[in-house]
C-alpha cells in the first residue's frame, strides 16, 4: 500500500510540475531607485507600487514574471529591440514615446494636484523661483519628462543640467555638494525625504504641467496590449488597485 501511495504522489508531483513548467514566462523591464514606484528592499528584492501592480496584472493573465532591472533610458529601446516584452516604470507616455511604442490605458492618473519640485541641500533658502537658478547645476533621471523639461529652459535661466541615471545619484551628488537640486514628481520627492532628511523641498511655479498619467510599455504591436488591459479593468473593477494606490502613494 505504501508503494501505490509513494507511486501516486511522484505522478501528482510529475503532473504539477507539468503544469507549471508550461506557464509562460514574460521579461519585464523596470527601473529601481524610484520609489515609490519601484526600489530594492534591504533583501535586494524588488518592490513597490509597479512591481506589485505587475505581479498581479500576471497573474490575472496566468503568466511568470522575469524582472529585469535597468537604466531608465534604456527602456524604449529594449523594447524595440525585443529584448523584452513589458516595461513598467512610472512612465508618462509622451508623444514621443508614443511614436516608438505601445501603451496601456493608465493605471494611475495624475491630476492637476501633482507637482513637480526641486530638492536642495540645506541653505539656498533664498531660491524662490526659475529666475534664482542661474548659475546652478540642476539634476534630473535621465530620459524623463523632467529632464526634457529643464533641458528647454536651460539658456533662458542660465543654468546647467547634469542627468544621471538614477534620481539616488542624483541625491548624493547634492550632498556632495557636486549638484544644487533634483527637479521630481513630488510624491517622489517625498519618498527620497523619508531616507535622505537633510533635503528641503521647494515648490517653485513653472509652465511645466504633468497632467496626464502612467502607463505600461509594450513593443509596437505587441500580442500582451489587449490582455494587460483587460487585466487592469479586472483591478480596477475589483478594487486591488485602488488598495495598491492607497498602499504607496495615501
Amino acid at each position: 500500500m505504501k508503494k501505490i501511495i509513494g507511486l501516486m504522489s511522484l505522478v501528482l508531483m510529475l503532473v504539477l510540475s507539468a503544469c507549471t513548467s508550461n506557464k509562460e514566462t514574460l521579461v519585464v523591464l523596470t527601473s529601481s531607485g524610484y520609489a515609490p514606484y519601484e526600489m530594492v528592499d534591504t533583501s535586494g528584492k524588488l518592490t513597490g507600487f509597479d512591481v506589485e501592480l505587475m505581479e498581479k496584472i500576471a497573474e490575472e493573465m496566468g503568466l511568470e514574471i522575469v524582472w529585469k532591472d535597468v537604466d531608465f533610458d534604456g527602456i524604449v529601446a529594449s523594447l524595440q529591440s525585443g529584448k523584452a516584452a513589458i516595461a513598467i516604470a512610472g512612465l508618462t507616455p509622451t508623444d514621443e514615446r508614443r511614436e516608438l511604442v505601445d501603451f496601456s490605458d493608465y493605471y494611475y492618473q495624475l491630476t492637476s494636484e501633482v507637482k513637480n519640485v526641486f530638492l536642495f541641500a540645506e541653505g539656498n533658502e533664498e531660491i524662490v523661483g526659475l529666475e534664482d537658478f542661474a548659475g546652478l547645476v540642476i539634476g534630473a533621471q535621465i530620459g524623463t519628462v523632467q529632464a526634457t523639461y529643464l533641458e528647454s529652459i536651460k539658456e533662458e535661466y542660465g543654468f546647467t543640467v547634469d542627468l544621471r541615471a538614477s534620481n539616488t545619484m542624483i541625491v548624493e551628488e547634492i550632498k556632495a555638494g557636486r549638484m544644487d537640486a533634483l527637479m521630481v514628481e513630488e510624491e517622489i520627492a517625498n519618498s527620497i525625504m523619508v531616507m535622505s532628511t537633510s533635503l528641503r523641498k521647494v515648490v517653485i511655479e513653472s509652465d511645466f504641467v504633468m497632467d496626464d498619467g502612467n502607463a505600461i510599455a509594450f513593443a509596437k504591436g505587441s500580442k500582451y496590449l489587449e490582455e494587460v488591459n483587460a487585466a487592469l479593468a479586472v483591478l480596477r473593477e475589483n478594487g486591488e488597485l485602488d488598495r495598491l494606490i492607497a498602499k504607496w502613494f495615501q
